[in-house]
This record gives C-alpha cells, sequence and structure tokens, in this order.
C-alpha cells in the first residue's frame, strides 16, 4: 500500500495547526498559528481556508499541516494540537512521520545509479537479492513502478505488525516479503507493494556500499540543504519539535476523533524502512518537492525515463478517489503535479510540486485513516487556487467528499 493501513490497538489520531497571513504575518492564538509572506487574493484565501476547514472538521483529526507556495501566494498553516495528552498547539515547523513518501526518496537514489551506470532498470532483482519469488522475472524498473507483482510485504502478518512496537532488522523485513506469494505476474498490472521498495533500498545498500539511512543523507538530505529528514535507524526518529500522531485503535473509523490514549507516536520506523520510514518537516519537503519534480539529482535522460509513459493506476480500497492518477518511476502524478503520498499509524500526508505552476502543496493529517485523505485534500486545494479544470479528473465537490472508509472493497 502507498498507505500503511494497520489494525492494531496502538493505532492512535493527533492533532493540528494553521498558518496563514500578510508579510510579517504571525497569530499566536492557541491551536492556531497564521503566516505567510505573500497572500493569496481575499477570494482564493478565503477558498482555501474552507477546503483546510472541511478537511479538519470532517475528519476529526486533532491536527492539520498544510502548506501552499505559489507565484499566486503562499498559505502556510498548522490547526490543532500536537499532544492531546497537554494540549499543546501544533506548530509549522514541527517534525512528522513521512510514511511512503520514503519511496520517493529511495526510488530517487535507483535512479541516481541508474545515471551512474552501476544500476539498470532492466537489471532483474535477483542479480541483487536471492529468493525473492518471480526474482529472475521482476525488474527494477517494475519494483520502481509498482508492476513487479509482489505482495506489500513485511505487515500483512499480524505478528509483524505487533513488531512496530519494538523493531525490527532489515533481514525480519526481507524475509518476510519473501515468504509472502506473490499476488500478478511481473509486469501485468499495478499492485502496491512496499516490500518492493524494501528490495530497491537493499540495492542501494548493496550498490553503494552504504546503509539506505546514509545514503539518503549523504545523497539527497546534505545537497538540498534538508536539515530535519532523515530516516532513523532506531525509535521512532522524532526529535523536538515533532507532533505526536494518533489512530483509531482497532476500529479503523475514517470520521471519529482523536483520543489521546490513540497516541501511536512511539511505533518504530525500523519496520518500515526504505519504504515507509522517513521523517520530516513542511520546509524541508518543500525544497525536496522540487527536486523530486524536476530531475534536479538525475541525469537529464534517466528523468526523461523515469517520466516517460506513466500509467493510470487506483487503489483498489477507493483511497485516491474518482480523479486521475498516474505512476511513475518512484513517483506518482496527477494534474501535472508531481510527488508521494503517505499513510502510517497517526499519520498521513502527501507533498505534490507542479514545474509549470512552480507551485508545492503539502497536506498533513495527524491522524490514520481519515475519511477525506491527503490525496484528495491535495487535488481541492490546488482547484481552489488555479480552478477546477486542472486534469484530475474529479470535481471540488468529488474530491472532498467523505467517502473513504479505511477498509478494503471486500471487507
Amino acid at each position: 500500500m502507498s498507505r500503511w493501513r494497520v489494525l492494531v490497538a496502538c493505532v492512535g489520531v493527533i492533532g493540528a495547526a494553521v498558518v496563514v497571513g500578510g508579510p510579517a504575518a504571525a497569530t499566536a492564538t492557541r491551536g492556531s498559528t497564521d503566516q505567510s509572506t505573500t497572500t493569496f487574493d481575499a477570494a482564493t484565501l478565503a477558498r482555501v481556508r474552507t477546503v483546510v476547514r472541511q478537511f479538519k472538521d470532517t475528519n476529526q483529526t486533532p491536527g492539520v499541516l498544510v502548506a501552499i507556495w505559489s507565484p499566486k501566494g503562499n498559505f502556510v498553516t498548522a490547526k490543532g494540537v500536537s499532544d492531546l495528552s497537554t494540549n499543546a498547539p501544533l506548530n509549522p515547523d514541527m517534525q512528522f512521520k513521512i510514511a511512503s513518501q520514503t519511496k520517493a526518496f529511495t526510488g530517487n537514489l535507483i535512479l541516481q545509479l541508474v545515471g551512474e551506470g552501476k544500476v539498470s532498470l532492466d537489471d532483474h532483482i535477483s542479480k541483487w537479492v536471492a529468493g525473492v519469488p518471480n526474482g529472475d522475472q521482476i525488474t527494477i524498473r517494475e519494483l520502481l513502478n509498482m508492476t513487479s507483482g509482489l505482495s506489500t510485504g513485511f505487515l500483512l502478518e499480524e505478528a509483524n505488525v505487533n513488531k512496530l512496537a519494538t523493531g525490527c532488522t532489515e533481514a525480519d523485513v526481507l524475509a518476510a516479503g519473501a515468504a509472502e506469494p506473490p499476488v500478478a505476474p511481473p509486469g501485468t498490472k499495478w499492485s502496491y507493494s512496499n516490500y518492493g521498495y524494501d528490495l530497491l533500498g537493499r540495492v542501494v545498500e548493496l550498490t553503494t556500499g552504504q546503509d539506505i539511512s546514509t545514503a539518503i543523507q549523504q545523497r539527497i538530505a546534505t545537497p538540498l540543504g534538508l536539515h530535519r529528514t532523515l530516516l532513523p535507524t532506531s525509535g521512532n526518529g522524532l526529535t523536538v519539535p515533532f507532533t505526536h500522531g494518533y489512530g483509531t485503535g482497532g476500529v479503523m473509523s475514517t470520521q471519529a476523533p482523536g483520543v489521546a490514549s490513540d497516541d501511536a507516536t512511539a511505533l518504530h520506523q525500523s519496520c518500515v524502512g526504505a519504504s515507509g520510514g522517513m521523517v520530516s518537516t513542511l520546509s524541508d519537503l518543500r525544497v525536496w518537492s522540487r527536486a523530486l519534480a524536476t530531475g534536479a539529482l538525475l541525469k537529464p535522460a534517466v528523468w526523461r525515463e523515469a517520466q516517460r509513459d506513466p500509467f493510470s493506476y487506483a487503489f483498489s480500497d477507493n483511497y485516491n478517489g474518482p480523479g486521475l492518477w498516474l505512476q511513475g518511476l518512484g513517483f506518482v502524478e496527477s494534474g501535472g503535479f508531481i510527488g508521494k503520498e503517505g499513510s502510517f499509524p497517526g499519520y498521513e500526508s502527501i507533498t505534490m510540486y507542479s514545474p509549470s505552476r512552480h507551485t508545492t502543496i503539502e497536506v498533513v493529517s495527524t491522524k490514520q485513516p481519515n475519511a477525506i485523505t491527503p490525496t484528495r485534500m491535495f487535488q481541492a486545494l490546488a482547484m481552489a487556487v488555479y480552478g477546477p479544470n486542472i486534469g484530475f479528473g474529479l470535481t471540488p465537490a468529488q474530491a472532498l467528499a467523505p467517502s473513504y472508509t479505511g477498509m478494503a472493497e471486500s471487507e
């Protein structure tokens, strides 16, 4: 899954805060912060604020972080609280878990290595990792674009889900993925696989001689000047200031309010690693989103190949809604925006950048799951700024329809 839908009692839901305003504006009211350097016109600002309010109120999430940086104006908001046990306000500079947005970092590392001639998109994963089901048929390209046919991996088994509370080794994660039967023949259909990106992380390690965490720091975070973006090697990886994250316990209710006992912040990141273990901030992801969506860290020919012939996809549980989403090599696209979404107990988010509009949009909820998912919230915000005819393939009303249930269609 691009999201980490995990049915465990420790899953929780978290608080939020908001930021919007003029050049030096800063409003320090309880649970709300507003600031920006360039203000949208009044009508646009009103539409954006209405969308944010609907997202928070419908989902009953304790906290919402939203950021829009565009030539038309900026809007950065932290709405709600960061800790339900203390009611401490959420702030825009707080760190959070980015979950499967991590996959875009891992994919970018692979594409860097392709440009260096160390990895080929046509390599079979068996060249690098033994014991992978259909490993002598699955290519690096198919792992990147989710057509490997491999299962989602480690978190399919309840015993492995329980390890989120104590931590995992990379060997544990890879062995669990290898033990699950494929869901489709390689190259025949889109099927989300965390295991596939765990394998790509291992390819990075074998190729560079560095663990995946170090490779991310040296090849992406440091060159881009990302100050609080990392893949932790132990614990939850969060450092002060950070926001807590909450799930909804064993009841996957997307519109249930969060409570302090649902705090999922302490869950370990080592169990999701290269496929979903990173932490970051709004400001860091703003920088990263532009680099990702423009291929700034890649050879031009590799970036062109990564964007070539994207194909439409949809989650079977309707997570990304009725709109048009396209899969590239290590990223997704909708309406000309490029980026990635992520979901893990306590946190759901998305970061997207449009090269043609020079616009970044970020959405973070400190609750997981949400009836209006961050993917749809991103689309609603983009349409609030640029109008409905962006190419998303849905209307603003459809984007904001609280229709996600948190359960697969067959459940």
